[in-house]
């Protein structure tokens, strides 16, 4: 392999693991094992990897992006954030 092939062979691997880093809800949303586990909390999906992570895991419908937290209170803490946040934008 001459050089231009392994930098662009490097690229095309660096893209790659930017695109799995960086999921977006869509993404995220299937790769829950079972999403009947998961509840609505103020229209976000909320959802427990109890298999690998145990951390709680949010779909954020609105930026299609996904927070994380290791305890539900403090990830329904989050949500509340956002959306008070939201809320007072819309208002205002």
């Amino acid at each position: 392999m001459n050089n231009l092939e392994t930098l662009l062979t490097s690229i095309g691997l660096y893209l790659v693991i930017q695109e799995t880093e960086y999921f977006t809800g869509d993404d995220w949303l299937s790769l829950c094992n079972d999403i009947d586990s998961g509840e609505i909390y103020r229209n976000w999906f909320i959802w427990q990897d109890t298999e690998v992570t145990q951390e709680w895991e949010a779909y954020d419908y609105v930026t299609n992006q996904r927070i994380i937290d290791s305890n539900l209170t403090q990830l329904t803490a989050k949500i509340d954030r956002i959306e008070n946040q939201r809320n007072l934008q819309i208002n205002n």
